[in-house]
């Protein structure tokens, strides 16, 4: 796919963020002592005897330690690990890092060598990736982190704090097993992400799929299924935890408004809810799609602070209390491969996630970890990271419109309707089963026969009953993603799939 044309609202010399938003942390709250939604198993947890006694180091720098059994950095195998990053010049790259033919390759910066042998070259060395970290991940990582959470999202009470994980999977079922004991019943999205059901069975979490719309969850569903629950009807207590992706939902692409988003917030609040607010789509929020336009030509802002101001507040940026755990990941900004991402919250929660850690992750990989701060920390800075990520949002932008052109042209909207994302990387196409010749069989049977048809058409989407969290079905659904093929690949499978439904269903 050719790199997006950039519109005439194209950056110009940003304004640094850094210094641009005082946190007034003085001002701010202290969160609420929620730590009454722990689970069994998180209570009991108890601090890494051996992690404790590297704090004596800490104290003492003349300290010599046979205590940590640490393998000697002389003895590992890697001399020198060099990245190669592409970078913006703010005063020379009107277009930030995209130009109409892609990344500014001539604007690509080596990292510092991270080698063992060549002390003070680096904040992170690679002797120190390379061995045991604390598992709140990497301090410089970590600082970078925070200071990013702060420019962004602000956090409206005093003691908040971040901690790695390894990438948002991860993320969700640690805070699950933190939040979550037995038979205790949970409230999440009608479709999710398939992962997020097999990480709840096996703690035998009882699931509530919310039914939504095209923002997302429904708040005065959610509020009805609280004031109406009946302990001894449904078996168990009100839930505790309200799991929610509230930005390009995967799989509906569906996002919240701020409204919306203070609707649930207010919820938890009177229900003493705690929320996980999974976001790895946060900054893929995109401008309108406009049917008929160019849909390489894609509207980006003048500056950094434009650009933030264009996102919809996060849930935890309207969090005063602490209730709310935010999952951001690296997966959909940078590599899914690098298996980095950090948790957000009360320094309550966050102590209990490190728990968690000591014990199973430990840590994300070192590896990834100094290239990510190789990256960020020294080659980008905070206003080079927005840059990608103002960009990266544009790539996406006309990722999107590609698909949305081709299902415009090529589906039968007979019997198909979608509503178009404002975020994420997908389409939530669904299909009217009522008009199909065979729906006496049911809208699983229907759904499957699309899908089947499509397979044996060369085409491959994925059936809603794949997502479902309740077990009744309402109408065939499919996810279609934009994100990672060429927009004549998009247009060509489309195509495809609009024959199996005009075939399907008799059209043709």
């Amino acid at each position: 796919m050719e790199a997006p044309e950039i519109s005439d609202s194209s950056p110009v010399a940003i304004k640094p963020v850094e210094a641009a938003i005082e946190s007034h942390t003085e001002f701010k709250p202290e969160s609420l002592d929620l730590l009454h939604h722990l689970s069994i198993e998180s209570r009991i947890r108890q601090k890494s005897l051996l992690k404790v006694s590297s704090s004596y180091l800490a104290r003492d720098p003349e300290l010599l330690s046979l205590a940590a059994g640490l393998p000697s950095p002389s003895l590992f195998p890697i001399e020198k690990i060099t990245v190669t990053v592409p970078t913006a010049k703010h005063e020379s790259a009107r277009n930030g890092l995209w130009k109409n033919n892609g990344l500014l390759h001539a604007h690509r910066d080596l990292l510092k060598e991270k080698d063992s042998n060549l002390k003070g070259q680096s904040e992170y060395d690679l002797s120190r990736a390379l061995q045991y970290e604390q598992g709140t991940g990497a301090k410089q990582l970590l600082k970078f982190l925070k200071k990013h959470t702060e420019v962004v999202h602000n956090p409206q009470y005093r003691d908040w704090d971040c901690i790695m994980s390894g990438g948002n999977t991860h993320a969700m079922e640690t805070v699950f097993r933190m939040l979550i004991n037995p038979g205790d019943y949970i409230i999440l999205e009608e479709f999710a992400f398939p992962e997020t059901a097999e990480a709840l069975k096996p703690l035998r979490a009882k699931m509530i799929g919310i039914e939504m719309d095209k923002e997302g969850m429904k708040s005065d569903s959610v509020r009805q299924l609280l004031e109406s629950w009946d302990e001894t009807a449904r078996g168990g207590k009100r839930p505790g935890v309200l799991y929610v992706v509230p930005t390009g939902q995967n799989p509906t692409g569906a996002t919240m408004s701020v409204q919306r988003r203070k609707e649930i917030y207010d919820i938890c609040v009177t229900y003493d809810l705690i929320i996980i607010e999974d976001d790895p789509y946060y900054f893929l929020q995109m401008s309108d799609y406009v049917p008929g336009a160019d849909p390489t030509v894609v509207n980006v802002p003048k500056t950094n602070d434009e650009f933030l101001s264009t996102l919809i507040p996060s849930v935890l940026s309207i969090d005063t209390q602490g209730r709310v755990l935010r999952l951001d990941s690296f997966s959909k900004i940078a590599a899914p491969g690098l298996r980095c991402g950090w948790i957000t919250g009360s320094d309550r929660f966050i102590e209990r996630v490190l728990r968690h850690n000591e014990v199973g992750l430990q840590f994300p990989s070192g590896v990834s970890m100094a290239v990510l701060h190789g990256m960020l920390g020294e080659a980008w800075g905070q206003d080079g990271f927005l840059d990608w990520l103002v960009n990266l949002r544009a790539e996406y932008t006309s990722r999107r419109n590609a698909l949305l052109v081709a299902m415009d042209k090529y589906l039968p909207r007979e019997v198909c309707e979608w509503v178009v994302p404002s975020a994420g990387m997908f389409v939530w196409l669904q299909v009217d089963h009522t008009k199909h010749p065979r729906k006496d069989n049911g809208i699983e049977a229907v759904e499957m026969e699309l899908f089947e048809a499509g397979i044996d058409n060369k085409v491959l989407i994925l059936p809603g009953a794949w997502f479902k969290v309740n077990p009744e079905a309402r109408d065939v659904f499919f996810r279609a993603t934009f994100a990672s093929v060429s927009a004549e690949e998009m247009a060509l499978a489309v195509e495809r799939f609009g024959e199996v439904l005009r075939k399907s269903f008799g059209f043709v």
